[in-house]
């Protein structure tokens, strides 16, 4: 990814100025259409707590506190901006309903999702039912329509989502590959690999070891662990945070003895950008033998730390802007698409080049450094033409400019170049997360073998 982003600008002021409760009061204001009215609309006795937050009774203000937070997080919506409420005392009870409510979406988004499933249904109805039950894009079109049409075996009871796939990959004989924020089930290859694999929550963590090395000037032996990440698609994990402190690695002997295997760099930090489409991203922690003698197996246990970006809420923009800024609000963020600019290019092709405000109104994402506000960045265009039942083809931009941060705001340029078609034929879509929240991952992996030749390290 390229960014114009100027480094010195992102000072520590601007990171802890982007998540200052503001109004948003220097674009054009959003008329967003009202919901229907009916049993399931919130508008009306969300407005009435919210007058009652403002209440000289202390009783009153607490029930309406406590009513409005078991309404959960639907209410995000109904909740006017803090800065357009007169009470003070109002405004701040606003604002830590939003800080409240926005964690707890978070917090449920980065659960494990859950299948229930069983009989015989063919390969493609089962995929199709745990993508549908999970939110996760689960493809195969790299497998043969027979193999599809295959029928699988299966008893899933509220088995988390990646409990699901493996229990699918081995009944079928299949592998996945995970690329483009999707998992694509393909053949199972000749080729096995000594690995072991450990499930946590909604992460799937495979470990391999490198053949071991002599160590310079010592008797003893390196281990390079290597541990390979996936999340569920549905999410945006950042980047994950592992001290090798943390982890206790057991080698077997060939005596069948078990000795502890230290960590080459205990006091070490270790991090990996877990953001992009590389599948070959592998966190690499070092163990060093108590002597010259080789493990034949090794297991592994520890805790890393997961930085995601939760609660992502979707803005779609569609077609050409029009004469006055486009806003939209959802969960106490609002995005304005302020501009759009279309250049001829090659052929009938074009460059286009979409301008927005962003702004969160309580609370938004602890932006920690610039590497993070970089990665949480994220949009793309889709066909106006797309539809729920083909996988929607997305176009990445070409880079992106950070036009202005302060007191609360964001003013971005995204750049996109050799578009097909008609600027119409476009819609640009941005994500945002509402919370970046650390996530501990407890992991375990049960014994796998040491490679014993020599191999590509």
């Amino acid at each position: 990814m390229r960014s114009e982003f100027s480094l010195a600008r992102f000072s520590t002021a601007a990171m802890v100025s982007l998540c200052v409760v503001t109004a948003y009061s220097r674009v054009l204001p959003a008329t967003e259409p009202r919901p229907a009215k009916g049993k399931s609309d919130l508008s009306g006795p969300v407005k009435r707590l919210v007058n009652d937050l403002g209440s000289n009774r202390r009783a009153i203000r607490e029930s309406a506190r406590r009513r409005l937070l078991a309404l959960g997080p639907a209410i995000l919506e109904h909740l006017p901006a803090p800065n357009t409420v007169k009470s003070v005392a109002t405004r701040v009870a606003i604002r830590r309903l939003i800080r409240t409510l926005e964690r707890t979406t978070a917090t449920r988004s980065a659960r494990a999702s859950q299948v229930t499933i069983s009989g015989r249904p063919t390969l493609e109805t089962l995929v199709a039912s745990i993508s549908k039950q999970t939110g996760n894009r689960l493809t195969m079109h790299r497998l043969s329509s027979r193999q599809r049409q295959r029928p699988v075996p299966i008893k899933l009871i509220r088995s988390t989502y990646w409990q699901a796939i493996d229990s699918v990959m081995s009944r079928a004989k299949l592998d996945l590959v995970h690329r483009n924020g999707a998992t694509t089930l393909i053949a199972r290859g000749n080729r096995k690999t000594d690995r072991s694999i450990a499930l946590s929550g909604p992460f799937r963590v495979t470990a391999t070891t490198a053949t071991p090395k002599p160590i310079p000037d010592s008797d003893r032996q390196l281990l390079p662990v290597r541990l390979s990440w996936m999340a569920e698609p549905r999410l945006r994990p950042l980047y994950l945070v592992c001290r090798p402190a943390n982890f206790r690695a057991t080698g077997r002997f060939d005596n069948d003895r078990t000795r502890s295997l230290d960590p080459r760099s205990p006091e070490a930090t270790l991090e990996l950008p877990l953001e992009g489409s590389d599948p070959d991203l592998q966190l690499r922690i070092d163990f060093q033998t108590p002597g010259d003698q080789i493990p034949r197996e090794i297991q592994l246990a520890g805790t890393a730390d997961v930085w995601l970006a939760a609660g992502s809420q979707e803005f779609v923009f569609q077609g050409p802007v029009a004469a006055k800024p486009v806003v939209h609000r959802r969960a106490g963020i609002a995005v304005v698409l302020t501009s759009i600019r279309h250049t001829p290019a090659n052929g009938d092709r074009f460059d286009a080049t979409f301008g927005i405000t962003v702004q969160y109104e309580s609370g938004g994402p602890a932006f920690e450094s610039h590497r993070l506000w970089m990665l949480y960045n994220r949009a793309h265009l889709v066909p106006t033409s797309s539809s729920d039942k083909k996988p929607v083809r997305q176009v990445a931009y070409d880079r992106f400019e950070t036009l202005r941060l302060g007191d609360g705001t964001a003013e971005l340029a995204y750049h996109f170049k050799n578009l097909q078609g008609q600027p119409r034929d476009w819609r640009f879509v941005y994500q945002a997360p509402t919370q970046i929240i650390k996530v501990p991952v407890p992991l375990e992996f049960a014994r796998w073998k040491v490679p014993t030749r020599r191999s590509k390290d």
